[in-house]
């Protein structure tokens, strides 16, 4: 239990801490009454002390059997909850001692599962929980236990009650817990970049104001579509991460005049992956992480590294992806010739519908806003 609470499993730890206690408080109460049995200070019969101690070998067998099995091999909230449950109604039809009370279990057991703040496991087992506890009503072997409904309604109200404010109250920390992680996530990652950017400056000959251009450019597409939601940070972080990406390439890239040879561009390509190598483990990037290892993608299925198709090609990839090539044509270079913006603006235009969505090449042409000419350039999008 201290491995997983080091790897702040807050769902495994909370599940496995529940069969652990269980055990815990069961073996307590029978080790007990066979202490009082043995010393004599009270006299219970002893097939209610046996029957504590077979519910306690029941309890420790369920936890190892959980820790086991169900935590690293298919580990599920719902099948912690149904472990429990059964474990639960076990020692109350087994009950040895027969407490008459033993029932209201079902009425605490919402509570606790609302410490895992997860909405589908609580609406669940609560109701099997309550449900089981209003059979017990009917069943029950005294009859005055049976008959206050008023006062069993009143528990399972309040049980209600005090699972909701757990809930909630869990919900609201985990929620600021979370965004609070995630800021400080893209600061950390901001300032690990930007830090690089010298270097790559350096490297590559090229300026660093191509991030604030891509950042800027892809602003204006992406206002083209109301209905996909980025945030300024993603975009911000996107045209950082492609900049920087460039640290992949080898150095005399950039130095020699020649055309790149096919191993040369192989390599190249391998900047797609930069951001899954860095941030593959932060969820709060994923979009970005996904649109710079698909920018290269193309309708047709010409691009790279997955030859995507058609609408697999996520709208921020596509978007980032005539957005690099129309600044890469439009940049100095030393491997290849550079383009006036009108010619790379058109070249980007005659690629509608082949290389690029055509709602993406007029939400392009909308945002650069200038008259292309007849002429069309011969020099193809490069990577930059």
């Amino acid at each position: 239990m201290k491995q997983r609470k080091r790897n702040k499993n807050h769902t495994s730890y909370l599940a496995d801490a529940m069969f652990y206690w269980i055990s815990i408080l069961v073996s307590v109460d029978a080790a007990m009454a066979v202490l009082l049995q043995a010393l004599e200070i009270i006299s219970n019969q002893w097939t209610a002390i046996v029957g504590l101690v077979v519910c306690a070998a029941v309890s420790w067998t369920v936890y190892v059997l959980h820790k086991r099995y169900v935590l690293p091999e298919a580990y599920s909230l719902h099948a912690s909850a149904f472990l429990c449950t059964s474990l639960l109604l076990f020692f109350c039809l087994y009950n040895p001692q027969h407490f008459t009370g033993l029932w209201t279990v079902f009425i605490l057991f919402p509570i606790y599962l609302s410490f895992f703040y997860d909405r589908s496991l609580i609406l669940v087992w609560s109701t099997i929980s309550y449900l089981l506890y209003a059979l017990s009503l009917g069943v029950g072997q005294n009859e005055a236990f049976s008959m206050d409904i008023f006062f069993h309604l009143t528990l399972a109200a309040a049980s209600a009650i005090c699972t909701w404010i757990g809930f909630t109250t869990l919900q609201k920390r985990m929620g600021e817990a979370k965004s609070a992680t995630e800021e400080h996530n893209r600061e950390y990652a901001i300032t690990l970049l930007n830090t690089l950017v010298p270097i790559v400056e350096r490297k590559t000959q090229t300026s660093s104001r191509e991030i604030e251009q891509m950042s800027r450019l892809i602003k204006r597409m992406l206002r083209e579509f109301p209905n996909e939601r980025v945030n300024d940070w993603e975009i911000n972080l996107l045209s950082l991460l492609h900049y920087v990406s460039r640290i992949k390439f080898p150095d005399y890239v950039f130095e020699t005049n020649e055309k790149l040879t096919t191993f040369e561009f192989q390599i190249i390509q391998e900047h797609s992956q930069f951001g899954y190598e860095m941030f593959r483990d932060e969820p709060s990037f994923a979009r970005v992480v996904r649109a710079l290892q698909d920018h290269h993608e193309r309708l047709d299925g010409t691009g790279y590294p997955k030859k995507l198709k058609g609408d697999d090609i996520v709208l921020l990839a596509q978007i980032l992806g005539i957005v690099e090539s129309f600044l890469a044509m439009t940049t100095t270079r030393n491997y290849r010739q550079t383009s006036t913006i009108e010619e790379a603006f058109e070249e980007i235009c005659t690629m509608a519908g082949t290389k690029y969505d055509d709602k993406v090449v007029k939400a392009f042409v909308k945002s650069v806003q200038i008259h292309s000419p007849t002429k069309v350039s011969n020099v193809p999008p490069m990577v930059g």
